[in-house]
């Protein structure tokens, strides 16, 4: 990045973030899309709830205690990707949060 790109994303920054300093813009840039990718991954979990009509451990348990075609198990690694995600970013926004609020 050139010196002439760094001040104009500060500038930018300071006008779409008044009175914050940089590293909370940061903070704050990182938490919108971790709340983002929260939402992502909520809505796959529940189309998966939707579409067996249970939890994702009942599923899970199902799957490990049969033979399921080839389809239900990639739907497994995708439902468990979206659980594991889910799990992931609400951690990753209380660590922003803390971030974004230190002064």
């Amino acid at each position: 990045m050139t010196i002439g790109t760094t001040a104009a994303l500060e500038a930018s920054a300071r006008r779409l973030f008044p009175g914050l300093r940089l590293n909370q813009v940061w903070a704050e840039l990182l938490l919108e899309r971790a709340q983002r990718n929260l939402i992502k991954h909520q809505i796959t979990a529940r189309r998966f709830e939707s579409r067996y009509c249970q939890s994702f451990e009942t599923f899970r348990q199902w799957v490990l205690d049969s033979e399921p075609a080839s389809e239900v198990e990639q739907d497994y690694f995708d439902w468990e990707l979206a659980v594991t995600g889910i799990s992931d970013m609400e951690d990753e926004i209380r660590r922003l949060r803390t971030l974004s609020a230190q002064p």
